[in-house]
């Protein structure tokens, strides 16, 4: 007898193991895997697996639950079991990996069932509840009934469904019930050898069937999505189903064959799989385990977080049975559910208790409440008449997009008004003053930020309250309107709050020591924004996991998705740059113009040229890549070379591959590197500095100061990175944009772009050049390029003839070929500008280059293609009289390959043969002596060195010249955009 107990317990472990692991393996993401086998319906398996997973597990569980009706305790403990698990496995997953925090996580981890962390885990919770309804149906019925009722709902689900059923959200747990019945039916009836031979007969014929079947239709749907014969509107896979009936036959199939060992298991047993389903269905599963890493195989690491995770489920279930379930409050609840067995009065009187929760803190709730919509309503204020931009080209819904998108971003907000609260009401002890009080800063703070976008385009930033001393001025601009609707709207709070406190009080909420201690939490909590920024920190982790994602690009969309108040918090603490180690003061500053200033007279000796008697043309060409550039790309050759003229340009200019610090945006980063002279790639942190440097200075050194007048184009949208202000500071005498004082001449879009085109741009530049007989800069910078890249342009004759391993979709192919399209748009428009400034009797050289890729292909790439996703084309053009004065037709080949666009200004000097300041010659040896400088392509901190073939280049292998070099150039960059600026105060630095 002991003897075959001991059989016994081993056959049970040996199929708990198995089971165990057979789940657990579908913690990884095995699809990939399958779809790189030789044999098709090997990329089936994965989904087969976890289908079958779905329908057994149901159908065993029913199986050891056929033996008595259940009470609803059971329910509850496997809902609690799957609670706890989930909560310790996340706050494992955020140790290890918190860069993923994320609230909505949270939220899956306290509500497993509503957020569908689980459908295989609610269809048993489900199952359980309706356990005693099927107990009492399966006996009123005979077998032959029952067998009957069965098949047909099977069969039924699977005629409604056409094999359509997704099993993504919990409400398709319902359906599991059927396979749970299905186990509760099968307990009870005995199997012959011939009933079980014919069941494994049916279960290998459907397991070739659906094999075979997936795999054939899977041919037929492509077969008439090729052919544009339909498609794409039935599940391929409708076979390889929870509904299926032959799924449903393979998995009977199985389950008979293992019958008798199932029958030997108990309920304590099943829980156990509990947390084990957890393991295999939460959505941080994969992304946890494949952070693991013990050896270089890959294989490996999987098989070691398999038995390690085997064992954990093993651990946590003697935990979880040893003390969850002696937990007072918990064996409170147990015994409560052991003896009401109807649900109806257990909704009933949890009902009641939480009415009752809700009574007695309907205060704190309601404050709550007001202080969630005042913050809702702060973002709505800052909306464009209830419509936000996720893009250049696209506006949604703003209250569509905040509460379902920014839903955790307006929970911080209302926090952070909460804390404010708590201090108020700490100092004045009044529950409706301090609710006014909060309630007219946080309106007033978005009307007033609302009122200086309207009037800048920009926000306000922490580094303006101190302009609050300057009212007399800031008064005027606001309007008089605008300031007698600000007071009256002052008299009437203050008018209510005195109402509400005669009218309304409320009772002081606890004593003064709570209130103090609520009140120092709150201080704290106002601390918090001081490490926003700090890449890696706890706080910084938990921030973005409230969705407060600022991304320092464009202010106006930054306010309107994080509200006026997590804006401006995001910019009380901007890490730009560490404090240069050699030191830093006016003196170092002092020293540095000294040791360059004897650089430059060397240097102009030898230039005959003064650089504000030159026109310059600095053109950002939107998006502008060669498109014979781009990896892997083949362009039929019946189509035209898209860029001819500009290949052209190799020969009669300095021509070459220009390193972008951006892919797919970042257009101001680039724009802010061509005119500065300095480089993304020394920033300590990902940052915009149109948005968070240079605001932070009244004036800001460019190239163009070293000009008696200096403007910029852009034929679109001006206040996109700050721009219009940034451009005040660097002291430019004119900005063109859409919508500007100065008008956008020769208007002209292609096709169904909504953009204006290069030839726009184009006309605004010359009539720019043509409008003063002396020496000028320009910014020119276009849009046409611009995402999207919906299929603009008619008779195009790229569509269908573009190619390559990362074009292998229509939808990329399609946008790939309206790309290329404008491309050669921008090459004829370029030809034409060439053409009409060779023709102008005054020099005038043009910097041209693309600030960055287009957003075509997917950005996973960069990694297997870094430098080559990250590089553009440039070239720079001296107009035939220019050349006739001094200039040249090109710099030397060897230093036009791979170069920063912070290099143009030195090789524009170099090229124009104009004398430099001590800090143009700093940029010139920075230049010369120095690999190309970028940022990390690898999304590490730090930069990234790239020789003029494209090698990436250690820093450790620069000479010791080199290093001096770089840590001189560190040095002037942390004093223009984390420093005090002495340079500005050295006359001839700069200009």
């Amino acid at each position: 007898m002991n003897k075959n107990k001991k059989s016994l317990k081993v056959v049970q472990a040996i199929c708990i193991l198995v089971a165990t692991l057979f789940m657990l393996i579908q913690m990884y993401s095995l699809k990939g895997v399958a779809a790189r086998a030789h044999y098709s319906f090997v990329r089936f398996m994965p989904n087969m697996m976890h289908n079958a997973t779905m329908m057994i597990i149901p159908m065993v569980f029913g199986a050891v639950y056929s033996r008595k009706k259940q009470s609803v305790s059971e329910s509850f403990k496997y809902w609690l079991m799957a609670f706890v698990t989930l909560v310790v496995y996340y706050v494992l997953f955020f140790i290890k990996v918190p860069a993923r925090f994320n609230m909505w996580r949270v939220w899956g981890m306290l509500f497993p069932i509503i957020t569908s962390t689980s459908v295989l885990f609610s269809g048993l919770f489900f199952s359980l509840l309706a356990q005693p309804r099927i107990y009492d149906l399966q006996h009123k019925l005979t077998k032959k009934q029952n067998l009957l009722v069965l098949s047909l709902l099977s069969l039924l689900g699977f005629a409604l469904s056409a094999g359509n059923l997704s099993f993504q959200y919990s409400l398709y747990g319902l359906y599991l019930i059927l396979f749970f019945a299905w186990g509760m039916f099968l307990a009870g009836v005995k199997v012959n050898g011939k009933l079980f031979g014919l069941a494994l007969f049916s279960g290998i014929v459907s397991f070739f069937v659906v094999v075979i079947g997936v795999s054939g239709f899977d041919a037929v749907y492509w077969s008439q999505i090729i052919s544009g014969n339909g498609g794409g509107d039935w599940n391929r896979e409708f076979l390889n189903n929870p509904s299926s009936p032959f799924m449903l036959l393979m998995v009977l199939a199985a389950f008979l064959l293992f019958k008798k060992v199932i029958m030997t298991f108990n309920e304590k047993q099943m829980r156990y799989f509990i947390p084990v389903i957890m393991f295999m269905d939460a959505p941080i599963s994969t992304r946890f385990m494949n952070d693991f890493r013990f050896t270089g195989s890959s294989f490996v690491n999987k098989l070691i977080m398999i038995v390690v995770m085997l064992l954990a489920a093993a651990i946590w279930d003697m935990v979880l049975e040893k003390y969850l379930f002696k937990f007072k409050p918990v064996t409170k609840i147990v015994k409560y559910l052991d003896h009401e067995t109807n649900l109806a009065k257990i909704c009933e009187k949890a009902w009641t208790k939480f009415t009752k929760f809700i009574v007695a803190n309907r205060v704190n709730l309601l404050t709550w409440a007001w202080f969630y919509v005042l913050s809702f309503g702060s973002f709505l204020i800052e909306s464009d008449n209830l419509r936000i931009q996720i893009s250049t080209a696209a506006t949604i819904n703003a209250i569509v997009y905040l509460l379902g998108t920014k839903f955790f971003a307006i929970i911080l907000t209302t926090i952070f008004l909460d804390a404010l609260f708590s201090i108020f009401y700490f100092v004045t002890t009044r529950y409706w003053t301090s609710n006014v009080l909060v309630s007219l800063i946080g309106i007033g703070w978005a009307i007033a930020n609302k009122i200086k976008l309207l009037l800048r385009g920009e926000p306000i930033y922490p580094t303006e309250i101190s302009e609050i001393v300057n009212w007399k001025t800031l008064l005027p601009m606001i309007g008089k309107t605008t300031v007698i609707a600000i007071l009256v709207a002052i008299v009437i709070v203050i008018a209510l709050d005195v109402f509400l406190e005669i009218k309304f009080p409320i009772k002081k909420r606890g004593s003064w020591k709570r209130r103090g201690i609520w009140a120092l939490l709150s201080l704290a909590l106002f601390m918090t924004p001081f490490r926003f920024n700090h890449d890696g920190g706890v706080i910084y982790h938990i921030n973005r996991g409230f969705d407060n994602r600022q991304r320092f690009r464009n202010p106006e969309r930054d306010i309107q998705v994080n509200g006026p108040v997590l804006n401006f918090l995001n910019y009380i603490d901007l890490q730009i740059m560490d404090q240069p180690a050699t030191g830093y003061s006016a003196s170092t500053i002092k020293q540095l113009n000294d040791k360059y200033a004897k650089v430059a007279n060397k240097i102009n000796k030898n230039r005959k040229n003064k650089l504000s008697d030159q026109t310059i043309v600095f053109n950002l060409s939107e998006s502008f890549v060669d498109p014979n550039t781009f990896p892997t790309i083949k362009i039929e050759q019946s189509a035209p070379n898209p860029v001819k003229f500009i290949e052209s340009m190799k020969s009669r200019s300095s021509y070459g591959t220009m390193l972008s610090a951006g892919y797919g945006g970042g257009t101001a980063n680039m724009e802010w590197e061509t005119l500065t002279g300095l480089n993304m790639g020394l920033f300590k942190s990902t940052l915009t500095p149109y948005v968070q440097v240079v605001p932070n200075y009244s004036f800001y050194p460019t190239i163009g100061m070293n000009f008696d007048y200096k403007s910029a184009i852009h034929p679109f949208i001006g206040t996109y990175y700050s721009r219009r202000e940034d451009y005040r500071r660097f002291k430019f005498d004119k900005f063109v944009y859409t919508g500007s004082k100065y008008k956008v001449i020769d208007q002209k879009k292609l096709g169904k772009s909504g953009y204006n085109s290069d030839f726009t741009t184009y006309a605004n530049g010359l009539q720019q050049i043509n409008a003063r007989k002396d020496g000028q800069f320009i910014n020119l910078i276009s849009i046409q390029n611009h995402m999207p890249y919906n299929n603009w342009y008619p008779h195009n004759e790229y569509m269908g003839k573009i190619s390559g391993d990362l074009f292998n979709t229509p939808a990329v192919r399609e946008q790939m070929a309206t790309y290329v399209k404008g491309t050669q748009y921008t090459d004829k428009a370029v030809k034409q500008f060439i053409g009409q400034i060779d023709k102008i009797k005054k020099p005038i050289t043009l910097v041209f280059y693309g600030d960055h890729y287009p957003s075509i292909i997917s950005q996973s790439y960069t990694a297997k293609y870094p430098v080559e996703m990250h590089s553009t084309r440039y070239f720079i053009y001296s107009n035939k009289y220019a050349r006739e004065h001094g200039a040249k037709t090109h710099l030397p080949r060897k230093a036009n390959n791979f170069v920063s666009s912070s290099d143009f200004i030195a090789m524009m000097l170099e090229q124009t043969d104009s004398k430099v300041t001590p800090y143009q010659a700093l940029l010139t040896e920075v230049h010369k002596k120095l690999p190309a400088i970028t940022i990390n392509f690898k999304g590490d901190k730090g930069y990234e060195l790239i020789g003029r073939k494209g090698q990436v280049i250690q820093p450790q292998y620069l000479t010791k010249e080199q290093q001096d070099l770089l840590a001189d150039y560190e040095t002037i960059q942390y004093d223009m955009t984390a420093g005090k600026a002495y340079g500005l105060q050295i006359k001839g630095f700069y200009k």
